[in-house]
């Protein structure tokens, strides 16, 4: 789970080393030269991507969108500009703009290309017609289809002076399942964020800028993520080692997690006062073993097999939990009954 820049200069090395790379350049067209293929070509890509969000739907650029539907994916989105003492103003459209328009100025023409940006997705000015730069924030939801797994955030221009900008990932129950920091990509540099896979997510709010400072500009240039039920494979070959799950009861609880192996347990998870709606995940490179078993100090008391030995019979729903989703060493999400 680190936050990483991937550099792309020693690509540009070798590119420029190549009379056929400039050559190749002169003889297409503009949107020819930006065609990236979405898996080994295409910079920072992750082969278990789902649903690939890099043009921000269809239109002509520059444009306020308030509904983004690319790969079968769709959400909302809404902007706010940050006012004084990091208020925020009252929410707008985000705005789209045109990685190729030299008046964007918001990312290079070389990682344009080599990273298969079609659109800048950000917060507009008062004109609407450009980015922002007096901070703020863009807001992606997700639940016209329910919530996505979040796999990998590419941002444009986060300068020196813009630390403190951030990206941040909610439940549906509004709880925070994770936070990184904006990378620092320079002047029109591109950046990555990826995540661990962390699933359950019906929000993600970027923020360009320090919260207190009215300053702060930047774009999101790509999303790799899957939305709920895509991706799954149902069947396991290798132990069960990632679990998601989910306190669906009606009061705060304390919970206890325990991996059963033969007459063996182990806790991997403790929890007092967890409130409904809560997810956790629970990971062991090793796998859990047999079981896991979940406790309450109401005795509730729920037995969630882990054997892993082909088609899997794991239910969404054991009593007041919920398994939002489960991996083995395969790497892609089990099926859930």
């Amino acid at each position: 789970m680190k936050t990483f820049f991937n550099s792309t200069v020693a690509t540009a090395v070798a590119c420029l080393s190549l009379f056929s790379c400039t050559q190749q350049d002169e003889e297409l067209s503009p949107n020819e030269s930006l065609k990236v293929s979405q898996q080994s070509d295409l910079v920072g890509f992750d082969p278990t991507t789902c649903n690939l969000i890099q043009s921000f739907g269809t239109g002509e650029l520059p444009r306020a969108v308030d509904v983004i539907e690319e790969n079968r994916a769709i959400f909302t989105v809404k902007a706010q500009r940050r006012g004084h003492n990091g208020k925020y103003l009252n929410e707008t459209s985000a705005v789209l703009l045109d990685p190729q328009d030299p008046a964007t100025n918001l990312l290079n023409p070389f990682d344009t290309q080599m990273a298969g940006v079609y659109g800048l997705l950000t917060v507009g000015d008062e004109s609407g017609l450009a980015a922002n730069e007096t901070g703020g924030r863009v807001i992606l939801d997700f639940t016209p289809v329910s919530s996505v797994t979040m796999k990998t955030l590419v941002v444009a221009d986060i300068e020196e002076s813009e630390a403190g900008s951030k990206v941040q990932l909610f439940s549906s129950t509004g709880q925070l399942l994770d936070e990184k920091p904006l990378p620092v990509t320079g002047d029109k540099g591109l950046g990555f964020v990826s995540f661990d896979n962390v699933p359950g997510v019906a929000k993600v709010i970027v923020t360009f800028g320090y919260e207190r400072q009215k300053s702060g500009s930047g774009a999101i240039a790509r999303l790799q993520l899957c939305i709920e039920g895509e991706g799954v494979d149902d069947f396991c070959f290798q132990s069960i080692n990632s679990v998601w799950m989910q306190y669906t009861g009606s009061n705060p609880a304390n919970i206890t997690v325990k991996a059963k192996e033969g007459a063996a347990s182990k806790v991997v998870y403790s929890g007092k006062g967890v409130k409904p709606g809560t997810m956790f995940k629970l990971e062991n490179a090793a796998g859990f073993g047999e079981a896991l078993v979940v406790e309450t100090q109401r005795k509730d008391k729920e037995t969630i097999p882990m054997t892993c030995n082909g088609p899997t019979s794991l239910k969404k729903q054991y009593g007041n939990f919920k398994l939002v989703e489960v991996r083995s060493g395969a790497g892609m999400p089990l099926l859930l009954q």
